[in-house]
């Protein structure tokens, strides 16, 4: 399965807490990625088109529930935010473009041919389109979802971590705190800001937080909004 093949990943993707400051977003942003944004409209068709996909894959259904009686814990909550799929597409959108950051500043590039063989040896298309919806974004994201897997799978093997070899703790904990660096430094090169009604980041980890407390500004992609918009950032 593709969450079992790289579980020791997992550790990266844990939510941070911390206060973060607040300042002004770009009128219909969701986030703002390296000056490039992914905008309420990109966010809400995402959602629209995973919850009409949703109900065609009971598998999706039985990883969410798998997930959560198994995460407490233990890192990621699967979907993100099982209570808004806004903030689950977002979080996945988000994790996206950082580890094609990774990917960037490493060197790493993935061919479809690799995304194919992962796909194959995994069960094939149907398993990775459940995975993927759990996670809360549509099937289209499929490819975009492999060719991370694939990315931290490279990334660890260069720290010494091999794919089908004997486990050893140490040098897999060692390789996940490297990899975890490289994380957090590619989202902080990226200058990560989000709409705080989608949530916040932490000015530690560069992780996607709650949704900031104190602000109830609505942005102009809902009903009733106004052009004045703020943020949470680092």
């Amino acid at each position: 399965m593709f969450r079992k093949s790289l579980k020791v990943a997992v550790a990266v993707l844990a939510a941070g807490t911390a206060l973060t400051a607040c300042g002004p977003v770009k009128t219909g942003a969701a986030a703002i990625i390296d000056h490039d944004r992914i905008t309420v409209v990109k966010l809400d068709t995402a959602v629209t088109q995973w919850a009409k996909e949703l109900p065609e894959y009971p598998a999706a259904q039985q990883i969410v529930q798998q997930s959560q009686s198994q995460s407490q814990g233990q890192g990621q909550q699967i979907p993100f935010d099982p209570s808004s799929p806004q903030r689950s597409a977002l979080y996945q959108l988000i994790e996206i473009r950082a580890w094609d950051e990774v990917a960037r500043e490493h060197g790493i590039s993935i061919a479809p041919g690799q995304v194919d063989s992962l796909v194959a040896a995994n069960g094939g298309r149907q398993v990775l389109d459940a995975n993927v919806l759990a996670e809360g974004l549509p099937t289209s994201y499929g490819e975009d979802y492999a060719r991370r897997l694939l990315v931290q799978q490279a990334m660890l093997q260069r720290y010494g971590v091999q794919a089908g070899g004997p486990a050893d703790q140490v040098k897999q904990q060692q390789a996940v705190q490297q990899l975890y660096g490289d994380y957090v430094l590619a989202k902080r090169k990226l200058g990560i800001t989000v709409n705080p009604r989608y949530g916040s980041f932490d000015d530690r980890t560069m992780a996607f937080g709650p949704v900031c407390p104190h602000l109830s500004i609505p942005d102009s992609g809902t009903p009733g909004g106004s052009a004045s918009e703020v943020k949470c950032q680092v």
